[in-house]
This record gives structure tokens, sequence and C-alpha cells, in this order.
């Protein structure tokens, strides 16, 4: 707990950023420039037994995701 106390900023950033590279990675190769629905996307992210679950991110929801895309 003290580890991620003292690093709340820069573990939430990591966990943000390996969210996003797999979501556009995801929405990249599965529909190319298709237009989807996010949480069509985001159903095919969390397929995945190892993706970085959203609330370890800084967004709340997939909307807060969406609009920060």
């Amino acid at each position: 707990m003290k580890i991620f106390r003292d690093n709340v900023g820069g573990i939430m950033d990591d966990f943000s950023k390996t969210f996003e590279r797999e979501y556009v990675e995801t929405l990249r190769r599965r529909h190319g420039t298709q237009r989807m629905n996010a949480n069509n996307v985001y159903q095919e992210v969390i397929q995945d037994k190892h993706h970085v679950h959203m609330n370890s991110t800084k967004w709340a929801t997939l909307t807060d995701f969406v609009q920060y895309l």
C-alpha cells in the first residue's frame, strides 16, 4: 500500500497508457477505419484475461475515456 500511496499518479498513468494502447490497438487491428460502438470494442479488449481493468485507470467511465480520445 505504501508503494502505491507514494506513487499514485505514476502507477495510474502507467495503467492508463497501457489501457489506451490496448484499446486503440484492438480498434485498429480488428476494425480498421470502420465506425464502431465504443462498448463493443471495450468488450473485445476485456476478453483478454491479462487486460488492464478500467477501474485502475484515470478514467472513471468508458465515456470519459472516449471523450479523452
